[in-house]
């Protein structure tokens, strides 16, 4: 499919239509979904997905209409609807499209290789994983997932403000689980990870170590007593207060006036210790992007500096309700979504100590691993965290046992406030990413 042609098509079309303004967002993807089981293939499944969605602006109104449908008297349909609709839609307040600003940075998006990387390649990336992972230890009793995904995504935003922007790219996903077994107890171990380029996934060893390493080292896992103590968040559980925090500096909720943050611009909200920067034009990173999903060339955004609240991520419509400018933030779930607000490549800036430095300074506290039911902990009005929680106890800079069952709760902002140590071991797994860092109280709840 000529998707810039599909685009310049569905842009005339609106233009003819006696709208006041519109805008063609266009995505054409394709792609591979893969589950091994005892080294045979589970799910083999190719994904082809193409449609178009349109915002449409008459006399102040607006209105979202989307399809699959490409045929020319399809298209003519939509835009017809679209203005329809948008006739007896409510105002569109705020709302506005990005203009046009040339190209965007170079971001290496984009694996050139993907359609040469062969399906028995990629089962074999699974396959040896697995091998890998019952070869670690005889306690590896069972594979709780092993599945690999990619994707290659055409996207095309076009508007009457004269944007017409094109991208490509490419997402890698792998992921491993596995259940270690000893004396009656169970314990598991994820790992997995996304990259723009095949070639940056983690090797089968890397993955199979790492999620092995995992679910032995939670066999035998104990509770403590409940107490006020350090907790250590590694770089697998650092996401989860990363997360919370985004909510925070959400445009959506700064221009709904529910953050606890609409206000503080240039307070002081955390350690100096803490940097947390959103860039989407990091080459090759998974959440990398010349532009948003409006069209809004990407930049680099700093929302805190040293301990310092910068400023905060914008849609166009959210920043429109504010009096600002969108921050390239916008992102939609596909063709069928209407754009919202999110990170990109989101992240606590990495400090100067590595990881076991930090545990050799604790001299009592918690080492924590993996989290529970952290999506629903936090209160955004208020900030207060709270998580179950397992992975180890210290005493005297050493890990002396695993712990599990237990939960952790603070104020986000007390947490944020009480970061001593940040560790060097940043890596972008994921979209939101950082290093190891302790907090140096928090409530640790167990027997």
């Amino acid at each position: 499919m000529d998707a810039k042609g599909m685009a310049g098509k569905l842009l005339r079309l609106i233009e003819r239509s006696g709208a006041d303004a519109g805008e063609v967002f266009l995505q054409v993807s394709e792609g591979v979904d893969i589950e091994v089981r005892d080294q045979a293939v589970e799910r083999l499944r190719n994904t082809q997905a193409a449609g178009y969605a349109l915002r449409l602006v008459v006399d102040g109104r607006m209105a979202f209409v989307s399809s699959s449908d490409m045929r020319d008297g399809s298209l003519e349909t939509a835009v017809s609807r679209g203005v329809d609709l948008a006739r007896h839609s409510t105002a569109a307040g705020a709302d506005v499209f990005a203009e046009p600003s040339g190209p965007g940075p170079g971001v290496d998006a984009y694996d050139e290789d993907i359609d040469a990387i062969s399906i028995d390649r990629k089962i074999n990336l699974l396959r040896d994983t697995e091998t890998l992972c019952f070869a670690c230890d005889p306690a590896i009793s069972k594979m709780e997932d092993l599945a690999y995904t990619d994707r290659k995504t055409e996207t095309v935003i076009a508007n009457t403000a004269g944007l017409l922007s094109m991208r490509r790219s490419t997402l890698f996903d792998v992921g491993v689980a596995v259940v270690a077994e000893k004396d009656g107890d169970v314990a598991n171990g994820r790992e997995g990870m996304q990259a723009r380029l095949f070639d940056r996934l983690d090797s089968p060893s890397e993955l199979a170590s790492s999620a092995c390493r995992k679910a032995m080292a939670r066999l035998g896992a104990g509770s403590v007593k409940t107490q006020s103590a350090p907790v250590i968040f590694d770089r697998s559980t650092a996401y989860a207060v990363l997360t919370h925090l985004f909510h925070l500096v959400s445009g959506e909720r700064i221009a709904d006036g529910t953050s606890i943050l609409k206000d503080r611009v240039g307070d002081r909200i955390a350690s100096g210790l803490v940097t947390v920067v959103d860039d989407a034009t990091l080459p090759g990173l998974p959440r990398s992007r010349p532009f948003d999903d409006e069209g809004t060339v990407s930049r680099r955004n700093v929302i805190i500096a040293g301990g310092v609240l910068e400023g905060f991520l914008f849609d166009a419509s959210s920043a429109g309700k504010v009096g600002t400018a969108s921050t390239g933030n916008a992102s939609r779930g596909g063709f069928r979504s209407l754009p919202g607000v999110a990170s990109t490549n989101y992240f606590l800036a990495a400090g100067g100590l590595a990881p076991e430095e930090i545990i050799r300074r604790t001299d009592r506290g918690l080492h924590v691993t993996s989290l529970a039911g952290w999506w629903v902990g936090i209160n955004p009005a208020t900030g207060d965290f709270s998580s179950g929680a397992r992975g180890f106890w210290i005493e005297g800079g050493e890990v002396v046992r695993p712990v599990k069952n237990v939960t952790i709760a603070a104020n986000l902002l007390d947490m944020l406030a009480g970061v001593d140590a940040v560790g060097s071991d940043l890596f972008h797994r994921y979209g939101t990413a950082g290093p190891t860092f302790r907090v140096s109280e928090m409530r640790v709840g167990g027997t």
